[in-house]
């Protein structure tokens, strides 16, 4: 039933949407364990705000617990600050893996030592991100911090050696954002990490602050000027050039779609939040999709948080909100058009050959699920 799964999914991402309630559960959840960090990144906020704070691993067993009674397919990203400043982060990791939760963690790799790598490959993640913004030294030294390059450089070449001793572990992967500092770069970080071990590499537009997605800016520090707007055209043709031909950059949406945002010039009809996709829990316990937060798991479960006033006004901002922010977490594309789902539907299970009698069970659920939508639909009408 994988296809009846993926249908029921993107319907109720669409649904939600269209009716504003959360029909679907996140696709992305995203949990900040703390803002502290080992870094003061020129382009990142975090640790300036919510100083002091720290999530509890109570609260942390509450949330897993109530995510492990979800029967949907999503990702939890443990992120920060830096999170493997947390004393009991494998403790962390070995309560998501008990609650089967498909688990990843970004990190600046300035702590993953090689025993810190040894312990990640047993650990039941299933993806280790490590953040990279330069191709050279000096370029990421200067975004970051002076032997900020050497360590995350080195954290790569210590989680490849451990996987291969291992024999197995989660993927390594490399996230770089995207900003005027490094755009002459973006190509030449592929072969860099590739040769490092990584086996993924996903690039992001920079965003403004870190509190205020829905703020897009010219004026920005890190922002990209026409003269950089050009050299980017170029580093995506390399960049999708090489996609093609061998693999490694993972494009979560159409690349090209970097230039109109900078240029500011994304429409609604090319990328569109879904408020449903994405939340964050922060190290004060607050749950956010995009701006205000709408309730506090230390306070109330997550599923309470997600059906408050307080999130159906956070929803209705970001459903009109005028400036994309192309921060894939955001966005279910797949999910956007009903007709899609319909389409996409369809192409699955011709593609599976499955006999004739499998094909009309398939189409009859799907239908019936269709029907139910179309009811739901008409209560909100009367």
């Amino acid at each position: 039933m994988k296809h009846i799964k993926k249908f029921d999914q993107n319907l109720a991402y669409y649904f939600s949407r269209v009716l504003n309630r959360p029909l679907a559960k996140p696709l992305w959840a995203y949990i900040s364990l703390s803002h502290q960090c080992t870094y003061n990144c020129q382009m990142c906020g975090v640790v300036k705000i919510l100083k002091g704070y720290e999530l509890s691993m109570d609260a942390i067993r509450k949330v897993f617990d109530e995510m492990a009674a979800w029967d949907w397919d999503f990702t939890v990203v443990i992120t920060g600050g830096e999170a493997f400043l947390r004393e009991d982060i494998f403790d962390v990791f070995q309560y998501a893996q008990r609650c089967r939760l498909n688990l990843e963690v970004v990190s600046n790799g300035a702590l993953i030592s090689p025993d810190i790598s040894d312990k990640i490959m047993s650990s039941g993640l299933n993806n280790i991100a490590i953040s990279l913004d330069g191709a050279t030294e000096q370029t990421h030294d200067f975004i970051r911090e002076k032997g900020a390059f050497i360590k995350a450089t080195e954290a790569l070449k210590n989680l490849a050696a451990a996987k291969k001793k291992n024999g197995s572990g989660p993927q390594i992967s490399v996230w770089t954002t995207i900003m005027k500092e490094n755009v002459g770069e973006l190509s030449d970080i592929i072969p860099l990490v590739k040769g490092l071990g990584a086996e993924c590499l996903v690039y992001h537009p920079v965003i403004v602050a870190q509190e205020d997605m829905q703020n897009t800016s010219p004026n920005a520090r890190f922002w990209l000027g026409q003269n950089d707007i050009n050299e980017l055209k170029g580093q995506i043709d390399k960049i999708a050039d090489y996609q093609r031909n061998h693999g490694l950059v993972a494009f979560l949406h159409d690349p090209y779609l970097w230039i109109k945002h900078f240029k500011g010039e994304l429409t609604k009809s090319e990328w569109s939040c879904n408020p449903f996709v994405f939340i964050n829990i922060g190290p004060d316990g607050e749950v956010r999709s995009c701006g205000a937060a709408f309730g506090n798991v230390r306070k109330i479960g997550l599923g309470a948080c997600l059906n408050t006033e307080e999130a159906s006004r956070a929803r209705d901002i970001m459903k009109n909100c005028a400036k994309p922010c192309l921060q894939t977490c955001w966005a279910n594309p797949e999910a956007d058009s009903l007709t899609d789902i319909i389409n996409t539907f369809i192409r699955d299970i011709k593609e599976d050959n499955l006999g004739a009698k499998d094909k009309k069970e398939l189409l009859t659920v799907a239908l019936s699920k269709l029907i139910d939508y179309e009811g739901m639909l008409e209560k909100c009408r009367t």
